[in-house]
């Protein structure tokens, strides 16, 4: 399966924004591949014992994954996965080179049904008040 992860700091979900600026957008990245589509809840006091610092701390090494977990400190934090923001694109470009949706699923390795619904879900509507 092909990983749909950002490949710039604009890209990165508005859930880990703050952490990709400030620590860079490969922590941001590392968080999303390790626990994308989770919500992890960090306690007010570092604990390396705890989860999810724990993860975190295998993940990212103890320097970086205690000052994420201090960034961190009692939030509620969605970890998005990233796949919908690139697969919609990619899906309109494999149905426009003649490809039918179960093979689009299985080469994006996700199911026919998710296929169809990110296919016809409305495009999504330009903001109210553009930067110009």
């Amino acid at each position: 399966m092909k990983q749909h992860l950002p490949s710039q700091l604009d890209d990165v979900p508005d859930s880990l924004l703050d952490v990709a600026e400030t620590f860079g957008l490969g922590v941001a990245l590392r968080l999303m591949q390790e626990f994308g589509g989770q919500e992890l809840e960090f306690p007010r006091r570092f604990r390396e014992t705890r989860q999810p610092c724990r993860a975190i701390v295998e993940l990212l090494g103890a320097d970086v994954g205690e000052q994420v977990c201090h960034f961190l400190a009692g939030m509620r934090v969605y970890v998005p996965n990233g796949k919908v923001r690139r697969l919609r694109p990619e899906i309109a470009s494999l149905q426009a080179s003649g490809r039918d949706r179960r093979e689009i699923a299985r080469l994006l390795g996700i199911s026919q049904r998710h296929v169809r619904r990110l296919a016809n879900r409305p495009p999504d509507p330009l903001p109210l008040f553009p930067d110009w």
